[in-house]
């Protein structure tokens, strides 16, 4: 993984392109393209932020969208090359890879440069910066390289690089040591600063345009962060014995306790691990269709290959029923018509579905995805939006609700409904400006939505509604859909490849095994059973529940 001359272009390149004046002088780095300059450690902020997101919403648009039922792509002539039937190609499989692993280089330098100056701040967004990278990494693909990866940015003009392939569970221990860590760095650099050591915790609004520099808001963002990752780990790590240790400093981690103590931090606003407070807090990145440095990915696309984008009836259907008044607030802003297509049908029989569903005008009756024009069921922009969410802050609801309906909490049943159904209205309020928590639409809504849980079908509620709000979040949806096996989708289409399995990791680069043809094979022997598959569980995946639970969308 000989990743040097591309970390350096990236530095060079997307501090360019990001515009970020005043925040550092990029001027000498144009010497050499090759060579990696010292710059404060904020200047990295912002360039790895728009690239990290900028990555992971493409493949929300493209390939998550597609796996988890959101919606399908029909503008291929070739089925093969349909994501939604589980036939992925090498490109999509490697673009994670490729696009994710340049920015933990950054990320890793940047934590070098954070390391030596006076604001221990720094080092705490490093950190956190590093671990949202990482995570990603390695919830797409399972073991990778981590313990000595993203490393070529440090050593010079040392062009050898190689390294092995990680145990994701490792990976996960100290992912959880980095993020205590980064908040044990931003308490260190409020105390230096009321002991008026340093002036100053935040850093410059120009280096960060998704925080502007607020400290507070990032290590709100790393402990939310924090919380996502252990609610992940947490169905294996109760397999397991219910502690994980993230190494000799923190020791051994109860994960359900740890998410306990966070929760009672939610409900205080602070104590030693904040979190987010409310959407003011949510992790989004902005892009701009004014600025071509901050264009989204899908600035250039035509009319028509955007529109070829249609939506899939499994998310309508859950959306959008007339027969009980159920008009979910964002739905015009995920689609453009109330009316979905079935997903792994032959091509064959899903053009035949298509043209039956064009109304007398010509007009198809399916949704697309919206683009900002005038017409009034295209309320949103995906094309162009002003911002995507790395994370938003109904997510914290929905991971609280469903600890507390697992028991972790030690709070009741009506609890658990209320805090599931504020996460719906945060994400409708997320998704909707128009709409407030006492429009007539959304309180219409929830009280659908309140009619229709129990205590006995709480958990897949909950997780229903969770799947809907994770629209185009990155990989989450995915993520959760592994973990816990919700919701259950039908994976046994007509067309449906991969052994009917909705793909449960993506397959390493196929240049991989040049690349590291020692421990590539490795890899592939020690958990993988020899072959490079979309069919074997990642670490925290492969529990007895959620194994049992997507074996139902075959039956």
């Amino acid at each position: 993984m000989n990743m040097k001359k591309h970390i350096a272009k990236t530095i060079l390149m997307a501090a360019v392109a990001s515009t970020v004046v005043g925040c550092a002088n990029f001027d000498d780095m144009n010497k050499n393209p090759y060579a990696v300059y010292d710059a404060p450690a904020e200047s990295f902020v912002q360039p790895m932020l728009y690239n990290t997101e900028y990555t992971l919403v493409t493949r929300a648009y493209d390939l998550v969208a597609e796996l988890m039922q959101y919606s399908l792509n029909i503008n291929t002539e070739v089925t093969s090359q349909m994501n939604y039937n589980y036939s992925i190609t090498e490109s999509t499989d490697a673009s994670i890879w490729q696009g994710l692993y340049i920015q933990a280089g950054n990320a890793e330098y940047m934590l070098k440069v954070a390391k030596t100056e006076s604001n221990p701040a720094m080092k705490g967004v490093a950190l956190i910066m590093k671990t949202l990278i990482m995570s990603n990494i390695a919830d797409a693909y399972g073991n990778v390289p981590y313990f000595d990866a993203a490393k070529i940015a440090l050593q010079g003009n040392d062009m050898t690089y190689t390294t092995k392939y990680d145990e994701l569970n490792l990976i996960y221990a100290d992912m959880f040591a980095l993020l205590e860590e980064a908040n044990a760095a931003f308490a260190e650099a409020e105390e230096l600063k009321n002991a008026g050591t340093i002036t100053e915790t935040n850093f410059s609004p120009l280096c960060d345009y998704m925080y502007e520099g607020d400290v507070d808001k990032w290590r709100r963002f790393g402990n939310s962060l924090y919380l996502r990752l252990l609610m992940r780990a947490s169905l294996k790590v109760e397999e397991e014995g219910g502690l994980i240790n993230i190494g000799e400093t923190y020791g051994d981690l109860n994960v359900r306790t740890k998410i306990a103590e966070l929760y009672d931090c939610f409900l205080s606003g602070g104590g030693d691990y904040p979190l987010m407070r409310n959407r003011n807090d949510a992790a989004l990145v902005g892009f701009s269709k004014y600025n071509s440095a901050l264009y989204t990915p899908f600035y250039s696309t035509t009319s028509g290959i955007w529109n070829s984008v249609i939506a899939c009836e499994t998310l309508v259907n859950k959306m959008y029923d007339t027969s009980k008044g159920l008009e979910d607030p964002r739905y015009y802003y995920y689609f453009t018509k109330p009316m979905g297509a079935p997903t792994q049908w032959l091509k064959s029989d899903l053009d035949k579905f298509i043209a039956e569903n064009v109304s007398s005008a010509g007009n198809s009756l399916i949704g697309r995805y919206p683009r900002g024009a005038t017409n009034l069921n295209q309320v949103g922009d995906l094309q162009n939006a002003e911002h995507y969410a790395l994370m938003n802050y109904s997510e914290l609801l929905f991971i609280f609700a469903e600890a507390g309906q697992r028991g972790w909490l030690g709070i009741a049943y009506p609890a658990v409904k209320q805090m599931y159904l504020q996460g719906v209205t945060e994400s409708v309020l997320e998704w909707n400006p128009e709409v407030t928590e006492g429009s007539d639409s959304v309180v219409k809504f929830i009280d659908i939505l309140s009619s229709e849980i129990d205590a006995d079908n709480a958990l897949e509620t909950i997780m229903t509604q969770k799947w809907i709000s994770m629209f185009w979040v990155g990989i989450e949806s995915w993520c959760d859909y592994r973990r816990t096996g919700y919701p259950i989708l039908k994976t046994n289409g007509p067309a449906a490849d991969n052994n009917q399995i909705l793909p449960t990791r993506l397959r390493y680069p196929a240049d991989e095994k040049y690349r590291n043809p020692n421990t590539y094979p490795e890899a592939l022997n020690s958990w993988l059973g020899g072959t490079n598959n979309m069919q074997t569980d990642v670490w925290w995946a492969s529990t007895k529940e959620s194994t049992a639970r997507r074996l139902l969308g075959r039956q």
